[in-house]
C-alpha cells in the first residue's frame, strides 16, 4: 500500500488514461471498499475475525497480480475491485478493530493502536521507497516504464502474499460478554444513535481526504515534473517521521483530550493544505505535504482507540464497518470529481475543497463528541 499510494495515479496516467478516467478507476475501488467495510464488519462480529483477515490478504495479492499482468482498463477495474475487498487487514479496519477489542480492555487500546500505527508507518516507509524501483528498473534493465511498474507490482504481490503467513498462527478469542451486553444482544438493540453520528463525522473526513490524496502524486508529476523516484523518498520521509510523532500522543491526549486532539489536527491539516494549493515553489510544496501527512497520521491511533470505546465490544466491528461504509460511500465520487476539477477547472481546486471538508469534520467532531469537561481546542 505504501508504494501504491505513490505510483498508482501516475501509473494509470502513464498508461494513457486522462484525469477523469484515472478518477473513475480510483472511485470504483472506493465504492467496492464501502461495501466491503460494512459486510466484513458485520460478518466478522458473527462468524469471527480470522477468516476475513485471510480473505483480505488473498484479495490484496490478486490486485497486485492483475496490475502486473494487464494494462487494460477493465482489467484494472477488476484489480481495483479485488484490492478494495482486500484492505480489511489494515489498522483501523473493522475486522482488525474488532479483533483488538475482543482481546483487550479499553485502557489498553490506545497504546496498542499506537503500536500498530508505528509498525504500519515503518512498513509504509519501506513501501514508499519501493515506489522508486520502476525508475531504477528502467535504467538498469532497459525496460519501458510500464514493464518497470509491472515488476514493482510483482514485488507487491509477493509481500502481500507473505502477510498470510503472519495471519495463520494468530489465535482468535471472543470477547467476554457482560450481562448488560447479553441483554442488549437478546433484544436486538444497537447503539444506532452513536453509530449514526460517528458515521456522519467520518464521512466528512473521508471525503476531504479523498479530494486531497487522490491526485496528490499526479499533481507533483504534472506541476513539478517529478515521479516515483522523487516522491517515494518524500512519502517515506513523511511516514517515517510520523513514527516519532506517536510518542507525543499520550501528552496531547492528557492535556487536550482525545476529541480536542483530533479537532486541532483537522484545523491544522486544513491550513497546511490551503497554503499548499497556492505554492509555486517545489521545495516548499514538499515541506507542506510532508507536514500535512504527519498531522493527519498523528491522530489516527487516537481516533481508532476512540472508536472502539463508542460501543460495546460485541458491536465494535459492526459500528466501525458502518462508519467506514458511510465514509467510503461519500468518497466514491470524490476522485472522479477531483479528476474533472484537475482537468477542466484548476489543479488547486481539489485541495481547496478537501481543506473545507476537514474543517467541517473538526467542527462536527467537536459538536457531537467533545465532553463538557474536555479542554477546548
Amino acid at each position: 500500500m505504501g508504494s501504491l499510494m505513490v505510483v498508482r495515479a501516475i501509473y494509470f496516467y502513464l498508461l494513457g488514461f486522462n484525469e477523469i478516467e484515472v478518477g473513475l478507476l480510483l472511485s470504483f475501488a472506493t465504492a467496492v471498499s464501502a461495501i466491503h467495510h460494512i459486510t466484513f464488519g458485520m460478518l466478522s462480529d458473527k462468524f469471527g475475525r480470522k477468516v476475513f483477515l485471510l480473505i483480505g490478504g488473498i484479495f490484496s495479492t490478486l490486485r497486485m497480480v492483475v496490475f502486473a499482468i494487464s494494462s487494460d482498463f477493465w482489467m484494472l477495474v477488476l484489480g481495483q475491485g479485488l484490492g478494495a475487498m482486500g484492505e480489511g487487514a489494515g489498522a483501523g479496519q473493522p475486522v482488525v478493530s474488532g479483533y483488538i477489542a475482543d482481546k483487550t480492555d479499553i485502557h489498553q487500546r490506545s497504546s496498542i493502536f499506537t503500536a500498530l500505527a508505528v509498525t504500519n508507518a515503518l512498513a509504509s516507509t519501506v513501501g514508499s521507497l519501493l515506489a522508486g524501483l520502476p525508475h531504477y528498473f528502467q535504467r538498469t534493465l532497459g525496460v519501458d516504464m510500464i514493464a518497470a511498474h509491472s515488476l514493482l507490482f510483482w514485488i507487491g504481490a509477493l509481500g502481500s502474499f507473505a502477510s498470510l503467513l503472519f495471519i495463520l498462527p494468530i489465535q482468535e478469542v471472543r470477547a467476554k460478554r457482560p450481562v448488560v451486553i447479553e441483554k442488549r444482544q437478546r433484544s436486538g438493540k444497537r447503539s444506532w444513535g452513536v453509530i449514526a453520528r460517528f458515521s456522519l463525522v467520518r464521512s466528512t473526513s473521508g471525503l476531504g481526504w479523498s479530494f486531497i490524496q487522490s491526485f496528490m502524486s499526479l499533481y507533483f508529476f504534472k506541476k513539478f515534473g517529478v515521479g516515483g523516484e522523487a516522491l517515494g523518498p518524500i512519502y517515506a520521509s513523511a511516514r517515517f517521521i510520523s513514527v516519532f510523532s506517536y510518542f507525543f500522543i499520550p501528552m496531547f491526549v492528557e492535556r487536550l483530550g482525545d476529541v480536542s486532539s483530533i479537532v486541532a489536527s483537522r484545523f491544522v491539516a486544513a491550513a497546511l493544505v490551503l497554503v499548499f494549493a497556492f505554492v509555486e515553489w517545489y521545495p516548499l510544496a514538499v515541506v507542506l505535504m510532508v507536514f500535512f501527512r504527519i498531522v493527519v497520521m498523528f491522530t489516527m491511533p487516537i481516533r481508532e482507540a476512540f472508536a472502539t470505546g463508542l460501543v460495546d465490544p460485541e458491536e465494535t466491528a459492526t459500528a466501525i464497518g458502518i462508519s467506514n461504509f458511510a465514509r467510503m460511500s461519500v468518497r466514491t465520487a470524490a476522485p472522479t470529481i477531483a479528476g474533472y476539477m484537475f482537468q477542466s477547472i484548476s489543479m488547486n481546486m481539489p485541495f481547496i475543497t478537501g481543506a473545507i471538508l476537514l474543517v467541517t469534520n473538526g467542527i462536527l467532531f467537536k459538536m457531537f463528541f467533545q465532553p463538557r469537561n474536555e479542554h477546548s481546542s
